[in-house]
């Protein structure tokens, strides 16, 4: 029987030190998944810092164009409503200068229309203008012209 508890010594110590080193590898295992976890976790950090970097600079780079984009509506806003009101402006002087116009031509018909209703009794006064309307001569003597 001694063989027979040799054999389980032997056979125990061997599994003893096949558990062992099982063991010893699943630690180094572990340590090395979790080293490869750490080094993961740096390297996702870095890229998500690089990333928000990056989206950063976009934004930035994205709000300058919008200030710049305002900025020329502004401006454009501005130089419509300087060319609306130099327009209406233009627009008054023209209206201004065609109201003038008409009343010069107004008064100018008003002044042909007197002419004619009390300038026709007028003209009859005057022997002059009789002389130069009919072509006849004149009585030299005279104030009044007479026909010969």
């Amino acid at each position: 029987m001694p063989w027979i508890a040799l054999a389980l010594i032997g056979t125990s110590a061997y599994n003893a030190r096949e558990a062992r080193k099982s063991r010893m590898q699943a630690e180094s295992q572990q340590r090395e998944a979790l080293a490869q976890q750490v080094s993961d976790a740096a390297k996702m950090r870095e890229e998500v810092a690089l990333q928000t970097k990056a989206y950063n600079e976009q934004a930035t780079s994205l709000q300058q164009q919008a200030d710049l984009a305002r900025q020329q509506f502004e401006l454009q806003s501005q130089t419509y409503k300087d060319n609306k009101l130099a327009m209406e402006n233009k627009a008054k002087e023209v209206q201004a200068a065609a109201d003038e116009e008409r009343r010069k031509a107004a008064a100018a018909e008003a002044s042909a229309l007197r002419a004619r209703t009390r300038g026709g009794r007028r003209s009859l006064l005057s022997g002059e203008r009789m002389d130069a309307e009919l072509g006849l001569g004149m009585n030299l003597g005279g104030s009044s012209g007479m026909l010969q």
